[in-house]
């Protein structure tokens, strides 16, 4: 190989830069044929096929599943309840030792 390419590429950024030795080590250790078949292999099903499902859940992986969001969102209350029950299962209420932590003004207990 000789690596014309290389003298393409002039000024850049460091980002530039590390992007431009990513390839280059990709192109020591890729051996490409060009003869050769594409083989196209999609590593998320046993199968090696695209799937519309599995990209979805390569998407999502490692998202957190919230279980009670039917119970909430399906029933039958108001919905500012429903809002108020979803920000209080991600403990996103802001109750008066939140208020403390971001030093705004909060009662010193409970109102309730």
């Amino acid at each position: 190989m000789d690596h014309r390419w290389v003298q393409d590429i002039s000024g850049g950024s460091g980002i530039a830069l590390y992007d431009f030795l990513d390839v280059w080590d990709l192109d020591i250790i890729v051996q490409l044929h060009p003869n050769a078949e594409d083989d196209h292999r999609w590593r998320f099903t046993e199968s090696n096929q695209y799937l519309a499902k599995s990209a979805d859940v390569a998407f999502f992986n490692g998202a957190v599943n919230f279980e009670p969001w039917e119970f909430i969102w399906k029933s039958w209350v108001p919905k500012k309840y429903q809002f108020f029950l979803w920000l209080a299962a991600h403990d996103r209420c802001w109750t008066a030792d939140t208020l403390a932590r971001r030093g705004l003004p909060h009662p010193n207990q409970c109102p309730l």
